[in-house]
């Protein structure tokens, strides 16, 4: 029993392991997903209808970032996460035997991973266009220009500008098998830009999306102060608007010493906190949709993130079982 609690529950290698399934299994379901949303949208012939009265640059627009780049970005986080999936099981059963795959298979994803981020461009590109042409443009049908602007446009520029540069950085290094601190800094530099950017800065901007007026859905959805207020609902944004800036602020704290390539003074004990607090996050927020109804009950923008079945970052949850063996972790390397 002690050897099979050692080789799974108290195994580092073992959770890391799970948490890169939970990823790739979730970006394996919104592949599926998205297909069939991508198929639906191009033979949609409402859609159509409405999206041929516009200019031509704008049919390409549209189609190009709800239908081609979103589906192919999908494609290639699918991709990565497969090489990514291979990586873990390989540092979970063979450790430092396979490290020259586990680097090649680390190279692969991380490249995916940034192009999955660079498909967000034309979702961008249409956001802003949306906002700023002068055109009466077709969007959902005639989706509020702020709520477009706060959901996507902002915040997905902030993703594209923030992660791929140092993911790519720390493919560089990994490729080019450069010391052991310079991949620790990039490696931090990378969960801070995630945890800035694709989490606490994203979630926030949607939470300001959730905001804005919808007047032509008036009565079928939920938004404003009205729905901020609510007990739930207001300890949901302070979760993500203090809660996940606290969290990624801890983080940048705690790795520092790596970022200043000193990683020998790494606190195991402050990182597992962080990514158990991190994984807790989603675990209160997917709660909190299923006790408070769901979507059904509250249609927002909020709960149509946090639904289980359309927010692609639920994976993060299994971090909650990852961080307390971190902290193991450190907890016998002092003694």
């Amino acid at each position: 029993m002690g050897k099979w609690l050692r080789k799974y529950i108290g195994s580092l290698e073992f959770w890391i392991f799970i948490v890169v399934c939970a990823y790739f299994g979730y970006a394996l379901y919104f592949l599926i997903y998205g297909l069939g949303f991508s198929i639906q949208l191009a033979s949609e012939t409402y859609v159509y209808n409405l999206i041929s009265q516009n200019p031509w640059w704008w049919a390409i627009l549209y189609y190009g970032s709800e239908s081609v780049s979103g589906a192919l970005g999908l494609f290639l986080r699918v991709i990565g996460g497969f090489f990514a999936l291979h990586a873990a099981f390989l540092f979970w059963r063979k450790k430092e035997a396979a490290l020259p795959l586990i680097k090649r298979n680390a190279s692969i994803a991380l490249l995916m991973e940034a192009a999955f981020y660079l498909s967000f461009i034309p979702s961008v590109t249409a956001a802003f266009a949306y906002n700023l042409s002068a055109e009466q443009l077709f969007y959902f049908d005639h989706t509020p220009e702020p709520l477009l602007l706060y959901g996507t446009a902002i915040p997905c520029l902030a993703m594209v500008l923030v992660i791929p540069p140092p993911l790519l950085k720390l493919r560089e290094k990994i490729m080019r098998h450069a010391p052991y601190p310079d991949v620790m800094k990039w490696s931090c530099l990378s969960c801070v830009a995630y945890l800035f950017a694709a989490f606490w800065f994203n979630y926030s901007m949607l939470w300001a999306a959730a905001m804005v007026p919808y007047p032509h859905a008036q009565g079928k959805y939920e938004f404003g102060a009205d729905f901020l207020f609510q007990p739930v609902n207001f300890a949901s944004f302070a979760a993500t608007v203090f809660g996940l800036f606290l969290i990624a602020a801890s983080a940048l704290a705690t790795t520092l010493p790596a970022i200043k390539k000193q990683p020998a003074k790494l606190s195991l004990d402050r990182i597992g906190a962080v990514i158990t607090a991190f994984g807790g996050y989603f675990i209160f927020n997917t709660i909190s949709y299923f006790l408070t109804g769901g979507y059904e009950a509250h249609p927002s923008v909020w709960y149509e993130v946090i639904g289980p079945f359309h927010n692609p970052n639920l994976w993060c949850a299994t971090f909650i079982f990852l961080g307390p063996v971190v902290m193991l972790r450190g907890k016998i390397k002092k003694e």
